[in-house]
């Protein structure tokens, strides 16, 4: 690889990156687990594929970005884990399909619509954690001894042992203000 700029200094790792887009107002809060690039429309184009999980419960979205513009967007119920792309046929000309882990869920999107759901099978919550939501039910703990408990609940279990609910509780920044 050769390095084609006009900076005379020494070997520098930055020299060898491109700036291509920067947008400090996109707005976009999403995992690296939940972005992917494809050739959607089989135009040689890839496309960025990004579930952004917005700044709400309401507001995440499967955007999919041509370039530096956002050329398609759907609506998703739940927060996002995850997204691939992969050939669910052999017709010609092969379009992916794009495969997005929601919930308890994964969303199947042919040409970008809506195409099928696979409903994953429940799993067993963690007592602890079945018990913390009861009591802060009934008020017997108040919102920030609940985000403690779930807290070190968090770092003894991991993230993925714990349900969407606390995962999503854990993850808001006023959870002593509620």
């Amino acid at each position: 690889m050769q390095n084609n700029n006009n900076n005379t200094g020494g070997d520098n790792d930055s020299d060898k990156w491109l700036t291509a887009h920067n947008d400090p107002v996109a707005g976009l809060f999403t995992f690296s687990s939940c972005m992917a690039l494809a050739d959607l429309s089989a135009d040689g184009d890839s496309k960025l594929i990004i579930a952004d999980l917005g700044t709400s419960t309401n507001n995440m979205k499967l955007k999919v970005y041509k370039g530096t513009q956002l050329s398609s967007e759907n609506t998703l119920i739940d927060m996002p884990t995850g997204v691939i792309t992969f050939h669910m046929d052999t017709t010609e000309p092969q379009l992916p399909a794009v495969a997005v882990a929601s919930g308890s869920y994964i969303y199947i999107y042919k040409n970008l619509r809506p195409y099928f759901k696979f409903t994953l099978p429940t799993l067993e919550v963690n007592p602890l954690e079945y018990d913390a939501w009861n009591q802060a039910r009934d008020d017997m703990l108040d919102v920030s001894l609940l985000y403690e408990i779930l807290d070190s609940l968090r770092h003894e279990v991991g993230e993925c042992g714990l349900t969407t609910r606390s995962q999503r509780f854990l993850m808001c920044p006023d959870h002593q203000t509620q």
